[in-house]
């Protein structure tokens, strides 16, 4: 990616030869992410012990490769469905790196509470060769249309599962505390969408006094594209964005696939009762229990007390849970491994096309002397 051309000493360049931005910025964020989720990797592998770890994978037999592999599908779903959102700028970069991007975000997403830190990484992934409002406004897009389809069918199921099963009153209370926070955190994502989220961000700012009138106007003319490309999620679609949702939908129905074999290979019998209650209320439950890295010490008991009260043991529920942490590690490691490769090659790539302006520039300059 090119930008408005300025050499290292500020001094205007011929626009025929632009600089290439090195994305100091990105380079020294990533750097940090990945430093700190090695770092956090190591701790979680050390907290959870490996003795337990070979078990889980001992125990799950060759179902767990397959249950990985099809992780990565999905996760290659999302992928497909950024880059198809990203368009028409799509072309300015390949498939592979948005799905480096997407499994680096998702190893962040796993080793960190929130998920905040790892949108930022994909979006210093990719800032580098695409623009950085297509980039940001895709990304968004992208989570914005999986957390609607998993907030519908968490609405939809929770109830239903509550009214076929006899759960445990405090995971009751649990997971209606979490839908009462989830329906109304999902209407007014709805309303922020069709205001314009950003530009309603800087409104806010400039209402706190935080930024000044001008710099509130000056970046509500550059963020409203983003706000224009989000809002294809509710009306008005691109061809982009449709493609985009069909991936998504597609991410979410190898999901189901894989909970299924996660089930078989727990010797669970799936019913439809079973599989309704944890596709909805153990999604919530994975959700509150987000708020602390692998869920450590909220997913257990959750997933124990759902189970069992769904004619599944509670050894079961606290099995899968263990699996499911396995299966989050082993997607951790493969996209910091990821990120550490990719952002190598994009520093390298930056490096080889500034070393042939400076040779472009050298030749030039040699050519116009008298």
């Amino acid at each position: 990616m090119t930008t408005p051309a300025h050499d290292d000493a500020g001094a205007a360049a011929p626009a025929s030869l632009p600089t290439v931005d090195r994305h100091l910025a990105s380079h020294v964020f990533n750097v940090a992410v990945l430093v700190i989720g090695l770092g956090l990797l190591a701790w979680m592998v050390h907290d959870l012990g490996l003795d337990r770890a070979r078990a889980v994978l001992r125990d799950a037999g060759g179902w767990f490769p397959l249950i990985v592999a099809l992780d990565v599908a999905a996760m290659a779903c999302d992928a497909a469905a950024v880059h198809a959102f990203m368009r028409p700028e799509a072309r300015m970069v390949s498939f592979w790196r948005v799905l480096a991007a997407q499994a680096s975000g998702r190893a962040v997403n796993i080793l960190t509470p929130g998920g905040a830190l790892g949108e930022a990484t994909k979006v210093t992934m990719l800032v580098s060769h695409a623009p950085r409002a297509r980039v940001v406004s895709a990304i968004v897009l992208a989570d914005l249309a999986s957390f609607y389809l998993s907030v519908t069918i968490v609405v939809l199921g929770v109830p239903l599962t509550l009214l076929i099963a006899d759960l445990p009153h405090d995971l009751q209370v649990l997971i209606w505390i979490g839908l009462a926070v989830l329906v109304p955190l999902m209407a007014g994502l709805g309303v922020l969408v069709h205001r314009g989220a950003v530009g309603s961000l800087v409104g806010t700012l400039r209402g706190l006094r935080v930024i000044s009138a001008a710099r509130a106007r000056s970046w509500r003319d550059r963020l409203a594209e983003i706000d224009g490309h989000i809002r294809e999620l509710q009306a008005a679609r691109s061809e982009g964005t449709r493609i985009g949702l069909v991936f998504v939908g597609a991410s979410r129905l190898i999901a189901w696939g894989t909970l299924v074999i996660v089930l078989r290979a727990i010797d669970v019998h799936v019913t439809a009762t079973l599989f309704v209650a944890v596709v909805s209320c153990g999604v919530l439950i994975g959700w509150i229990a987000a708020v602390v890295p692998l869920g450590l010490g909220v997913a257990d008991g959750s997933n124990y007390a759902l189970f069992d009260a769904l004619g599944a043991s509670g050894a079961h529920g606290l099995f899968m849970t263990l699996l499911n942490r396995a299966r989050s590690l082993t997607i951790a490691v493969l996209g910091l491994v990821t990120m550490g490769v990719g952002h190598t090659l994009t520093r390298i790539s930056l490096a080889r096309r500034r070393r042939r302006l400076l040779a472009m520039r050298r030749r030039r300059d040699g050519e116009d002397a008298p």
